[in-house]
């Protein structure tokens, strides 16, 4: 044997191949057992694995399948592999990983590049390990604790590849990687920097999201175009290597100019209906509230997370007309608003002493809800309150309190008084005391003195600042005006309330609740004011059901009364109203006629032979409004009730559809995001008036609205409203097939026109309703108007052709008298 064999089969049995053997299957086992630990105690549990957590945004979708709004923590839509645009996911591969197909979690070849270039030719991490960091591991700056992260990311990857298809792995990763402003995943991304959904991306546009995913910030069009431009260059190059894109279309795409110009971060007051959408998250959050309404492991269920579809009645189509006819009539109507006002003080106008008092308190309570003053004073008192604070449970530190405490310093024994008069509890006037006698008050009456005087500059003193305008695009424009000003200018603007309903069906198809929701948030629909004389069609309707009276029957326009302590009424003193214009023309008026000139005589006489309230309000309960809401006393026949739109829309439903009062509803159903039904609407509906007697009314509100029914294809019938000094402006008009009800005013009830003539409910009101149908009608997508004619009943209780009871009727007064415009006009 050679000496070089002795020597080989030496080594081959010494001790130190043996521990080098040993070495290697130690290191083997180690790498395995260490793989085992990560699986069994690092990662995520199987659960988790498998339904991975999403905070997707929630959906409004359309009557007409639309999405129309979100509501979200983070602005995120889910999308599917097959939803996905194909060039995204081809821009995808060939700049993340383009051997993507062909790994199964980890790319060791690129792995092994990274190593031994460190990195300069390109990242190792496979697009299932950025996904696993995205949902699992955040980076950390310690080189050690990065390289557990990354071993923790191998094998979550190599998990995720076991559980899900490729397709699956890359939209879950484009679902959740984030691009900034409110935009999580590649479909809000399109969406917010392109104005577009992801399907109708051009390749260039493409190019620039995916450049994104190295870093949304450093790379992004809006904060470092030429970095977005440079790395877009470099994701459409790999694109030419992958054969995905021509060399000729590379060179053509590179040198296009990034176009931004439709980029709009989502905000919820923006977009379509968002008052509706204001009103709708407030019913969703307190619904997804009850145990009924719950996930299938028993908990609740998050709007902002969850990614709930919410499948609403509004018709997008029908909305966009109701916000352009808004915004066109309202913005005529402002201008002579101010026209009216120009040189007048609002504040102090025709005002006592008592009522300018009251309005200064009502300015000053908004300049305290304002975000200007609230930033002040919490500058300046947050230090001193939060002491108090820690001093006392519960310590009374509003504004009215400090008040009182600076009066009771001023005149000692004023806490008494308001003791005494139980103006406050004896627990407020200790609590006042506490404070009074710690040693943060010295501090608390500074700071509060400091705080005063920096408010009255801050709030006359003029700054640049947007406001709400008609004329701009963007519903605002920079002025210069001191921030007092611009509360008042606001105050000054007419709001509006108004829906679209579905008589039939119950159907919300528009919503509007206000003229511009980033600078008026308070919605107008279910808000209550007075409604005037779009209540009498319920007292007219009343009589002719339980009295059996004919719209041709003649009332004397004199002066009606209800005397004092009449057992059916029960009123202290007499009660004699008169008409709008104070005058009683001593003619015979049919009801029909009546109706439509809105005479209070013949409403007070009607509600005497009526003989009580409750009547009317059991009539009013069966249309679907609140009964506890109307008013004990004989004076609701003028409409002194305070409704809402809601509830004035609710009730004419059954007016529109035979008799029979249908709920309006805003919400279809309700979806989680695999698709499980959660919500379902159920309509309401119920026989509310014999169709005999409602064809009777119905004719006479088309009497009434037969001054604009030249207009329309369908039929039409309504009532006007207007309240006193012309505070509130209504009109409630329906076909057989829609019910608008429109209501127009100021927040503050000084915010008014001053004259019946600008003030009525048909010039507030009505101009709005005629845009909003003529738009409907002329829309032939939508089918409204063709052959809209309201239902006759097969058996007439009541004859309506008022010839037949008399051969002519007076020529003033009677139905024969020439209609004027102000026919359609009245007041309260």
């Amino acid at each position: 044997m050679s000496q070089e064999k002795l020597m080989g089969s030496s080594f081959f049995n010494s001790r130190y191949f043996k521990l080098s053997i040993y070495s290697i299957l130690g290191l083997f086992v180690l790498v395995v057992c260490f793989f085992f630990i990560i699986s069994k105690t690092q990662l995520p549990d199987t659960e988790e694995l498998e339904n991975p957590k999403y905070e997707i945004a929630s959906q409004f979708i359309s009557a007409d399948g639309e999405a129309f709004g979100k509501v979200f923590k983070y602005n995120r839509e889910w999308l599917d592999f097959k939803d996905i645009n194909p060039l995204i996911i081809r821009a995808l591969i060939a700049t993340e990983d383009k051997r993507y197909f062909s790994h199964s979690g980890i790319d060791f070849k690129g792995t092994a590049r990274a190593i031994f270039f460190l990195g300069n030719k390109g990242g190792a991490s496979t697009i299932t390990q950025q996904m696993a960091k995205l949902f699992f591991t955040q980076r950390s700056k310690s080189f050690p604790k990065r390289i557990w992260q990354k071993l923790k990311e191998w094998v979550i990857a190599i998990e995720f590849e076991k559980r899900y298809t490729k397709e699956e792995i890359l939209a879950m990763y484009l679902n959740k990687s984030d691009f900034l402003y409110d935009a999580v995943g590649i479909g809000a991304a399109a969406k917010t920097y392109f104005g577009k959904d992801q399907k109708l991306l051009a390749v260039e546009e493409v190019a620039v999201l995916i450049g994104m995913l190295k870093n949304p910030r450093v790379f992004n069009p809006i904060i470092n175009p030429q970095n977005c431009s440079n790395r877009r260059s470099v994701v459409l190059s790999q694109m030419v290597k992958m054969d995905f894109l021509t060399k000729d279309e590379y060179l053509n795409k590179r040198i296009k100019p990034i176009n931004t110009k439709n980029f709009r971060r989502e905000i919820h007051h923006d977009g379509l209906a968002p008052y509706f959408r204001s009103e709708l998250t407030k019913w969703l959050k307190k619904m997804l509230d009850e145990d009924k309404y719950r996930k299938p492991d028993g908990s609740k269920y998050n709007l902002y997370l969850d990614g709930l579809k919410i499948y609403t009645t509004i018709d997008t189509r029908i909305q966009k007309y109701a916000e352009s006819s808004m915004q066109e009539h309202m913005s005529q109507l402002q201008t002579k608003y101010f026209d009216r006002w120009k040189g007048k003080d609002f504040m102090t106008y025709k005002a006592d002493k008592e009522k300018i008092d009251l309005r200064k308190k009502q300015l000053i309570q908004m300049m305290k809800d304002s975000d200007r003053y609230k930033q002040i004073k919490s500058r300046h008192m947050t230090q001193v309150f939060g002491e108090i604070t820690n001093l006392m449970d519960n310590p009374p530190l509003d504004d009215t309190d400090i008040f009182r405490m600076f009066e009771e310093e001023e005149h000692p024994g004023h806490l008494k008084k308001l003791l005494k008069n139980k103006s406050i509890d004896q627990s407020q006037a200790d609590g006042y005391s506490t404070i009074m006698d710690s040693k943060q008050w010295p501090l608390l009456k500074k700071q509060w003195i400091k705080m005063q005087k920096a408010i009255n500059i801050s709030f006359n003193t003029k700054t640049r600042m947007q406001i709400f305008s008609y004329n701009e695009i963007s519903g605002e424009k920079v002025v210069e005006m001191t921030p007092m000003d611009s509360i008042k200018y606001h105050l000054q603007h007419m709001q509006m309330g108004s829906i679209t309903v579905d008589p039939k069906t119950g159907n919300i198809l528009s919503w509007i609740g206000g003229i511009g929701h980033k600078y008026f948030q308070y919605d107008h629909v279910n808000s209550n004011r007075q409604v005037g004389s779009t209540f009498k069609p319920f007292i007219y309707s009343t009589a002719i059901i339980e009295n059996a009276l004919s719209p041709c029957f003649k009332v004397e326009d004199v002066k009606q009364c209800i005397q004092a302590h009449d057992p059916n009424f029960n009123l202290s003193s007499t009660w004699c109203p008169g008409n709008s214009d104070n005058k009683f023309t001593g003619l015979s008026f049919t009801l029909r006629q009546a109706l439509k000139e809105s005479k209070n005589s013949v409403s007070v006489y009607l509600m005497k032979e009526i003989g009580n309230v409750q009547s009317v309000k059991n009539l009013v309960g069966n249309l679907g409004i609140d009964k506890t809401k109307i008013p004990d006393f004989p004076s609701i026949c003028l409409g002194t009730p305070e409704l809402s739109v809601m509830d004035m829309a609710c009730a004419y439903t059954a007016f529109a559809n035979d008799g029979i009062v249908t709920k309006p509803i805003f919400v279809s159903r309700i979806e989680d995001k695999n698709g499980r039904i959660i919500y379902t609407a159920v309509p309401e509906q119920k026989r509310a008036i014999n169709p005999a007697y409602n064809f009777v009314i119905v004719d006479m509100l088309k009497y009434v609205a037969s001054i604009i029914q030249s207009k329309f294809k369908s039929e039409v019938a309504g009532k006007t409203g207007t309240t006193n000094d012309y505070k509130d402006g209504w009109f409630v008009g329906f076909t057989p097939e829609l019910v608008i009800s429109t209501w127009v005013g100021g927040d503050q009830e000084f915010i008014r026109f001053n004259t019946l003539s600008d003030g009525q409910g048909a010039v507030m009101a009505r101009p709005f309703f005629e845009k909003l149908l003529l738009k409907i009608e002329a829309d032939n997508r939508l089918g409204f108007g063709k052959n809209s004619v309201f239902m006759r009943p097969e058996e007439e209780m009541i004859e309506i052709d008022c010839s037949k009871y008399e051969t002519a009727l007076p020529a003033q007064g009677g139905e024969d008298a020439k209609s004027k415009p102000s026919d359609f006009d009245e007041e309260f």
